[in-house]
C-alpha cells in the first residue's frame, strides 16, 4: 500500500480518464481494518467490494433492494472471486436479469459514496486483478452527480463515523441516559418507520452488541445513513462509543503501512508503546502520542507516518515521563482522559521539566467544551484537538507546531 495520502476523487478521475484496468485497493487512515476494492476495465467501474465485512454488506444491500427471499451466504476467501460467487448465487436463485443488475449497481453506488466521502486515502494499484465479464459498468461521470448529497452527508460525519463498517457500542453505564434522550424524540416523524417496528427498549438494545452499522440497519429495517444521522449527536455526547470494524494487531498494522519493508519484532512483554523509534535516530521530526486507546494510536501513527514523521505511541501514561526522557519530540499529543494519571496532570508535569518546557503539547479529547479548552491552557497546553482526529487537521497542526518547535 502506498503510504502517500491521496484524494480519492482525483485518483479515480485519473484512472478512468486514462482507461486503466485492474483493481484499486483503497484504505482510510481512520480505520485500517477496512479496504475498498474498485474494479475498473478500460476506465469504467464494474464493481466495488470490501475486503472485510462482506456478508454484512451483502445482507444489507439485499434487504434495501427488496429482492425478497433469503440472502445468499457466500464464502469470502481471498483466492475466490466475490463477484463471480455473487453472480452464480443470484443466477441459481433464478432472479430476473434486472434484479441482478439492480443489486450489482447497489454495490457500485454504495461503495462509491463511502470512498468519495474520504478526504485522504492510501491506494495500491493491482492491474492483474480484473473482472473480465461484468454485467454492468459505468463511467465516473455517470455516477457521481446523483451521489453528491450522500457523499456530502458522509463527509460531514466522517470524523465521528468513519464508514458503515464502524461498530457502535452503548455501555451499560450510559444506557439509562441514552434511553432518556431517545424517549423524548422516539415518536417523531423522522423515527416513524423504526418506532413502528421496535419498542424503544428494543431500539436501545441494538447498540449493546458492538454491531457494525450494516448489521444495526438490518435489524432496524432501515438504511445505514439514517442510523448514522440519528446517532451522530449521541456519539459526540459520548453516549455511544465507536470502534473500528476489526482491532488489528501491531504486526497487521506494520504490514499495511510498509508491506515491502520488514519491521522489527516487539520485545515480548513490552506493550507500553507502539512503533517505538530508535532513540539514537530521534530527530526534530519525532511526534509523540500519549493515549491509552489503541484505536487512536493507530490512527495518529498511520496519518502522521504517511506525512513523513516518526511516531512514538505511549499507551501507559504512567510510563510516559520515563520513556520521553530518551527523546526530544517536536510535538506531543496528549489524551485528557487516561487511567492512573490524566492528561492535565501529565501536561503540568511536562511543563515543569526544563527539557519539555517549550515543546508544543496538544490535548486530545472526545469532548469539545470551553471548560476543557480553558483548563488545557491553564496547565500549559499549546493547542486542543477533538477526537476522532480529522487526518487533515492532525497533519496541519503537527506541521505548524513542528515549525514553532524548531524556531524555539
Amino acid at each position: 500500500m502506498n503510504n502517500k495520502l491521496q484524494n480519492p476523487l482525483q485518483v479515480l478521475q485519473e484512472k478512468t480518464r486514462s482507461g486503466w484496468s485492474g483493481c484499486l485497493e483503497i484504505e482510510s487512515p481512520q480505520d485500517l481494518s477496512i479496504c475498498w476494492n474498485v474494479y475498473l476495465l478500460q476506465g469504467k467501474i464494474q464493481y466495488i467490494s470490501s475486503a472485510a465485512g462482506q456478508q454484512a454488506r451483502l445482507e444489507y444491500l439485499w434487504q434495501i433492494s427488496n429482492l425478497g427471499g433469503k440472502c445468499p451466504h457466500l464464502k469470502f476467501q481471498q483466492e475466490s472471486s466475490e463477484y463471480l460467487q455473487l453472480h452464480d448465487a443470484l443466477t441459481q436463485k433464478q432472479l430476473p436479469d434486472k434484479d441482478i443488475k439492480k443489486l450489482l449497481y447497489r454495490f457500485i453506488r454504495e461503495g462509491l459514496i463511502h470512498i468519495l466521502s474520504l478526504e485522504q486515502i492510501q491506494i495500491r494499484l493491482v492491474p492483474t486483478r480484473r473482472i473480465t465479464k461484468a454485467l454492468i459498468s459505468f463511467t465516473l461521470e455517470q455516477l457521481t452527480p446523483k451521489l453528491e448529497p450522500q457523499i456530502k452527508f458522509w463527509k460531514q460525519i466522517n470524523s465521528h463515523i468513519h464508514s458503515p463498517f464502524s461498530r457502535l457500542y452503548l455501555d451499560q453505564k450510559q444506557a439509562l441516559q441514552f434511553y432518556k434522550v431517545w424517549k423524548a424524540k422516539y415518536n417523531t416523524p423522522e423515527l416513524g418507520a423504526i418506532s413502528q417496528n421496535h419498542k424503544l427498549s428494543s431500539f436501545v438494545s441494538l447498540f449493546v452488541a458492538k454491531d457494525c452499522l450494516y448489521q444495526i440497519a438490518i435489524k432496524a429495517h432501515t438504511e445505514v445513513h439514517l442510523i448514522a444521522k440519528l446517532l451522530t449527536q449521541s456519539i459526540i455526547d459520548q453516549l455511544i462509543t465507536v470502534f473500528p470494524f476489526k482491532e488489528l494487531s501491531p504486526e497487521e498494522i506494520a504490514q499495511k503501512q510498509q508491506p515491502t519493508k520488514a519491521k522489527p519484532r516487539a520485545t515480548p512483554g513490552k506493550t507500553a508503546s507502539i512503533g517505538k523509534p530508535d532513540p539514537a535516530n530521534a530527530s526534530s521530526s519525532l511526534i509523540v502520542c500519549v493515549d491509552d486507546s489503541k484505536t487512536v494510536q493507530k490512527q495518529v501513527k498511520m496519518t502522521l507516518e504517511a506525512a513523513g514523521y516518526k511516531v512514538l505511541g505511549i499507551l501507559d501514561p504512567s510510563l510516559a515521563l520515563k520513556q520521553l526522557a530518551q527523546y526530544q519530540p517536536a510535538v506531543i499529543f496528549l489524551d485528557i482522559n487516561m487511567p492512573n494519571i490524566n492528561g492535565y496532570d501529565l501536561c503540568s508535569l511536562l511543563r515543569k521539566s526544563q527539557k519539555f518546557k517549550e515543546v508544543p503539547i496538544v490535548m486530545l479529547t472526545g469532548r469539545d467544551g470551553m471548560i476543557d479548552r480553558v483548563r488545557a491552557k491553564i496547565v500549559g497546553a499549546t493547542d486542543y484537538l477533538t477526537k476522532p482526529c480529522d487526518p487533515n487537521k492532525l497533519i496541519t497542526l503537527a506541521k505548524a507546531l513542528e515549525r514553532t518547535s524548531v524556531a524555539v
